[in-house]
């Protein structure tokens, strides 16, 4: 019987949803596919089953091979929902995928009596003691979790463009590179991270945080691992997260890798590829050490949810809620700051060395960006003498007075409308008129080209935005005011919504021009016909062809068709081992022979 022939019926039968299902499972694209007996001739190409077998686990494979009455329909479901099996006889190959799997062995894949008998391989790998395994990973958890962070941080205060090509655009890279202090190939992977827990999205070609990402900041360490590492078991694959999930307790590594490999034969280097990915992010995120679950991981993986936060809070380092406050304006974290500290200490100060133990510093620019964030002087000091160890040295408090009393002294607003026929788009104004003229001889602001206007202002062609964020950066004590002359405080930070990855339907197109393929036959019952003749000559398959005689009754004849011209088609009558010509015009109906 032919497959292509048998196959093309079943196809017809599937609702649109189904068939744009299996299309998306076991095709990459829908080129040349014109009518449903060339996407069963698709689907039945050697390369097309290989693709398919190699997503199956080895239970299915040696049902496949093996076909039995008495076989478990669940381990053959997989493969039927490829449709690689026979829709006549349940639990039976098609032929194509039977002669697939009898050429494994040739391929050095296993045979069909390999598939059924080879015992799965032992662990080899000698597991490390679990104290040393522990600490190690919750090392390299609070390094993950710590960079996660300062990354949110960067971004919260300025996106990052991503090229076209892939990668993070080179300035943006070398200056994230030299403020969280980390090698090139570490920010791919926290960015892969922070994405996967949903704290950063890819929007327009920009990184940006979502609106998730704060409340992520503020809960403690602890809680913020485990977020990170239930996301990346949430993400794990069937294939590879199945097996992991089994060995909280045992090593990964190489005997992971053996594992997976024997349970998914077929998988190749696409398997061995993802498993690394795999096993390298669990690596990056503390989740092993040296291919070994660490004490928190074995609580996850276990599905131990209420206690995981206690688990990892034992082992990462504990949080302080003090600081020490230093004459030269440094404020100098002893440990891991509790994140409300963390937070609010960021609002006023700048962050200057990141680690274990990190190091902020008080400027005028600090402070007079939480003043125009809604901070006082008195609650700025306020907080500085419930946190600091070292209480307030007079510096420090000097420098928030002195802050508090130029405030407002130099502000940038948006071009009015008349500003914007004369070519303005920004202005920055000050009562100083020395304030003033230093900035118009800054050379740092020299690209602004700003020029007097006035007395009191300066004025720019460059938005808003630009001239603010350069003075700032510059260090002046700048805030920004509406048209009104009200203050606020603006961010460079663009929150996105977290969004639902898009649901691919690139074959809604290809089942459309089936059905509309299926109809045009409908009304042409002829050419329907033909290419089913056509069909089966190509595969050399015994066909039940249904002639109308002239005396208005039907025959049957079952013959191997050899080839259609000229409206008619020449075959061996397989009964009467006879060579027959039948009128294409009196064919009726075309089926495979039983």
């Amino acid at each position: 019987m032919s497959d292509t022939l048998a196959l093309a019926g079943r196809l017809q039968l599937l609702d649109d949803d189904h068939l744009v299902a299996l299309a998306s499972l076991r095709l990459h694209d829908a080129r040349g596919i014109k009518d449903f007996f060339d996407l069963a001739d698709r689907l039945l190409d050697p390369a097309s089953i290989d693709a398919a077998l190699a997503a199956l686990p080895r239970r299915t494979l040696a049902a496949l091979a093996h076909p039995s009455p008495d076989a478990d329909p669940a381990d053959l479901e997989p493969a039927a929902r490829l449709f690689l099996t026979d829709g006549e006889t349940p639990g039976h190959a098609l032929d194509a995928v039977t002669r697939v799997l009898e050429s494994w062995p040739d391929r050095g894949l296993p045979s069909p009596e390999q598939l059924a008998t080879e015992p799965p391989p032992a662990d080899t790998d000698r597991a490390q003691q679990r104290d040393t395994s522990d600490r190690m990973a919750a090392e390299r958890a609070f390094t993950a979790t710590a960079g996660i962070a300062e990354l949110i941080h960067e971004l919260r205060t300025m996106p990052v463009r991503e090229l076209a090509k892939g990668g993070v655009a080179a300035p943006d890279a070398k200056r994230l590179l030299a403020s969280l202090a980390i090698a090139p190939n570490d920010l791919d992977a926290l960015l892969r991270i922070a994405r996967r827990a949903g704290l950063v999205t890819l929007d327009d070609l920009l990184w940006s945080t979502t609106e998730e990402a704060l409340p992520w900041l503020l809960k403690g360490s602890a809680d913020r691992w485990v977020a990170l590492a239930t996301s990346w078991l949430d993400a794990l694959a069937d294939d590879i997260g199945g097996v992991l999930r089994s060995r909280s307790r045992r090593p990964w590594g190489a005997d992971a890798q053996r594992t997976i490999a024997y349970l998914y034969p077929a998988g190749g280097d696409a398997l061995r590829g993802r498993v690394a990915f795999v096993l390298d992010s669990a690596e990056y995120l503390g989740i092993t050490a040296n291919g070994y679950p660490g004490a928190a991981a074995r609580a996850l993986l276990d599905n131990t949810t209420e206690p995981l936060s206690s688990v990892a809070a034992a082992l990462l380092p504990a949080e302080v809620s003090n600081v020490y406050l230093q004459h030269d304006l440094t404020v100098i974290a002893p440990g891991p700051l509790t994140p409300d500290v963390d937070v609010r200490l960021r609002t006023l100060a700048d962050i200057e060395g990141r680690g274990l133990a990190s190091t902020y510093r008080i400027s005028a620019a600090s402070v007079t960006r939480a003043l125009a964030e809604g901070e006082t002087a008195e609650g700025i000091l306020s907080f500085f003498r419930s946190v600091s160890l070292t209480g307030v040295p007079q510096p420090v408090e000097y420098l928030v007075t002195e802050a508090s009393s130029r405030y407002g002294r130099l502000r940038v607003g948006a071009g009015s409308p008349d500003d914007e026929a004369r070519g303005i788009a920004s202005y920055v104004r000050s009562d100083d008129d020395s304030l003033l003229s230093t900035l118009a001889v800054d050379h740092g602001l020299a690209s602004l080209g700003l020029e007097h206007d006035g007395a009191d202002r300066l004025t720019s062609r460059f938005p808003f935005d630009t001239m603010f964020w350069m003075i700032s950066d510059a260090r002046y004590p700048v805030v920004a005011e509406r048209a009104s002359g009200a203050t606020f405080a603006p961010v460079r930070t663009r929150t996105a919504p977290r969004r639902a990855a898009p649901t691919p339907t690139p074959f809604v197109d290809l089942v459309a021009r089936l059905r509309e393929s299926a109809h045009a036959a409908g009304d042409a019952p002829e050419a329907w016909i033909a290419r089913q003749l056509d069909v089966a000559i190509k595969a050399k398959s015994p066909l039940a062809v249904s002639v109308g005689m002239p005396d208005d009754k039907t025959t049957v004849f079952l013959v191997t068709p050899l080839s259609l011209a000229a409206g008619r088609l020449r075959a061996i009558d397989e009964k009467a081992g006879v060579e027959r010509t039948l009128p294409l015009r009196n064919i009726t109906a075309v089926a495979p022979a039983p």
